[in-house]
């Protein structure tokens, strides 16, 4: 007669979610409550995962707020939200990723003739500055030295970082971000391979 083993199958232990007091939110998120479910509806839709102890959007999204707000401090955060580390890692780089899917709406330069009359209107409107459809600048994103090439990406200030070009509009919304270059690499070469250069040449 055959015998059956029983299988041993570990509880999933979920941590209780901590809800944020609706005057903390600005102070946590940089956004306010009402604004946080928006930015969660627009980013990321309809939740995929309904199982177990699955996050909510609107969870989701405060955990990536919370961490691109201080950075580097993953346990911290977790517990602050109650989840553990593990997932603040999974949750931070899925949100950037439903982010960067919908960059394109958000971040765009002028270019048509069209466009970039209106651009240089507003300009000349709120600034008094004539002729201009933009400003633009480089600044150094301090990263970990990564193990390959690495002399490439520290800056003249000695540091490893990524050196990103990008560019506003009068409101000072984002029209440019190019994010491709090591520390090493000068403004100059930045600028004329981009894709704003081949738009004003």
């Amino acid at each position: 007669m055959a015998k059956f083993m029983p299988i041993y199958q570990p509880t999933q232990v979920f941590k209780d979610r901590k809800e944020s007091r609706e005057v903390d939110y600005r102070a946590l998120y940089r956004f306010s409550k009402v604004n946080i479910e928006w930015i969660s509806n627009h980013f990321l839709g309809e939740i995929e995962e309904y199982r177990g102890g699955a996050l909510s959007n609107i969870e989701r999204m405060r955990v990536f707020l919370r961490y691109v707000g201080d950075p580097g401090f993953q346990i911290g955060i977790g517990e602050d939200i109650g989840v553990h580390q593990s997932t603040v890692s999974r949750t931070v780089t899925n949100v950037i990723t439903r982010i960067v899917q919908k960059s394109s709406i958000w971040i765009r330069f002028p270019t048509s003739c069209e466009d970039l009359h209106n651009a240089k209107s507003k300009w000349q409107e709120k600034f008094n500055f004539p002729s201009a459809f933009g400003a633009i600048d480089c600044t150094h994103i301090p990263i970990l030295k990564p193990f390959i090439h690495a002399h490439e990406y520290v800056s003249r200030k000695n540091f490893a970082s990524i050196n990103v070009q990008a560019t506003c509009n009068s409101n000072e919304e984002f029209t440019s971000v190019d994010v491709s270059w090591p520390g090493s690499v000068h403004d100059s070469p930045i600028w004329e391979n981009s894709d704003i250069y081949n738009v004003m040449k």
